[in-house]
């Protein structure tokens, strides 16, 4: 209740119960004496009597009125306490911050967390303890906010501390309006997440060193193949980079492309289960021997079978000799059961092959390999594979050829 409703029922309280003790009074004198002295006596009486009673009435209301007006104040107070221990005592860094994006006020942590005393944060702007890179991102969501197109946003970016170095901080704000609906203040609640950044840059750098790592192993393998056969040596090499081109020539995303970069390097892994002297066979092989060299793509699978890879590569390895038309081997898949990897690799692969020398015979040219590209495109090959191989090559020739 405000004061001025407090004030009002005071004064009708008291105009009520003066009412009714004239009125009462004045009927109530005669009653008891006709006497003129008496009644002189009793008016005077009722005079002090009103004036005593309604003394004690107002007395009573104003004391009540009091109470909650000092009540009021005190809940009012102990409010603003709890306010004022919260925002000094937060965990987090807070911060009232002015349309001229000046803190109004801070709080403790927030000092703490950059290395300021109140005073000095009060009189810098959001853009002095900003780092650079962190700042228009910040401002684009600040607009949209005064925009009221959004009521809160969160963002991580970097604080500038007194001494120079930085703090990693989540940034949570939102706005502040008075009764008008005008704009007053930013509230920003800051926490500190610089531990976080640490472990997820050290977490980037493990997995940088494990993806190395494994790109290592990787090599490794195929030399290890490459080392029974000389005639392919840079063979897995060659036709990973062409997969790969011809990957991000059909716009896969960056992940699909390293997988398929992966997978095109060990497609021929399972060769190293193939004896050397038939490997290295000039001349043309037996259908014994030929179906001996038709399992590498099930050894290799099957190497393979129990490490746990991000990508298909298992599959690419086992179907990168199916044909469209299901004239591959080793299971005489067809159409859109062959994976994209795989059909990516089976292109890639025919292109190196043929020019490149092998025991059984000469490099051909790479016009004769285009042209088998273009004799099998959308029966044996997939179609989209070789546009996309033939754009490669008639744009930027082979990937291994180029210095």
């Amino acid at each position: 209740m405000d004061k001025h409703s407090e004030a009002l029922r005071i004064v009708g309280l008291y105009v009520l119960f003066a009412a009714l003790y004239i009125l009462f009074s004045d009927q109530l004198v005669p009653l008891l004496t006709d006497d003129p002295i008496q009644t002189a006596r009793l008016q005077t009486t009722k005079g002090w009597a009103f004036v005593a009673i309604t003394g004690a009435l107002l007395y009573l209301l104003i004391q009540r009125s009091l109470g909650i007006v000092l009540a009021s104040r005190e809940a009012a107070r102990r409010s603003e306490q709890y306010f004022r221990d919260t925002f000094d005592q937060a965990a987090v860094g807070i911060a009232h911050v002015g349309m001229d994006r000046r803190p109004l006020r801070v709080n403790q942590k927030m000092c703490d967390m950059l290395g300021y005393s109140a005073e000095e944060l009060q009189a810098l702007r959001v853009e002095d303890i900003t780092h650079p890179d962190d700042m228009q991102s910040d401002l684009e969501q600040a607009r949209r906010l005064l925009d009221d197109s959004i009521k809160t946003y969160t963002l991580e970016k970097r604080y500038l501390r007194k001494n120079g170095t930085t703090v990693w901080g989540n940034l949570t704000i939102s706005l502040h309006r008075n009764a008008q609906g005008e704009p007053e203040y930013f509230i920003a609640v800051v926490e500190d997440i610089s531990v976080r950044k640490a472990a997820e840059a050290r977490a980037q750098h493990a997995s940088s060193a494990l993806d190395k790592a494994l790109l290592q192993l990787v090599q490794a393998l195929t030399r290890s193949v490459e080392k029974r056969d000389p005639y392919t040596a840079g063979h897995h090499e060659h036709t990973s980079r062409l997969a790969a081109a011809i990957a991000q020539r059909m716009g896969l995303p960056a992940d699909d492309v390293e997988g398929i970069r992966l997978g095109a390097q060990l497609h021929d892994l399972g060769n190293i289960y193939v004896p050397t002297e038939i490997l290295n066979r000039p001349g043309k092989l037996n259908d014994f021997e030929y179906a001996l060299v038709k399992t590498h793509p099930q050894v290799g699978y099957d190497i393979l079978k129990d490490v746990d890879l991000p990508w298909p590569v298992r599959d690419m390895i086992l179907q990168h000799q199916e044909r469209l038309d299901g004239s591959g081997y080793p299971q005489g898949l067809q159409g859109e059961a062959i994976g994209l990897g795989a059909r990516i690799i089976a292109v890639a692969d025919v292109v190196e092959a043929m020019t490149s020398h092998r025991p059984y015979r000469p490099a051909l040219s790479l016009e004769q390999a285009l042209a088998e590209l273009r004799r099998g495109r959308g029966t044996v090959y997939d179609s989209r594979v070789v546009d996309a191989c033939l754009d490669v090559i008639e744009s930027s020739g082979l990937p291994w050829e180029q210095s």
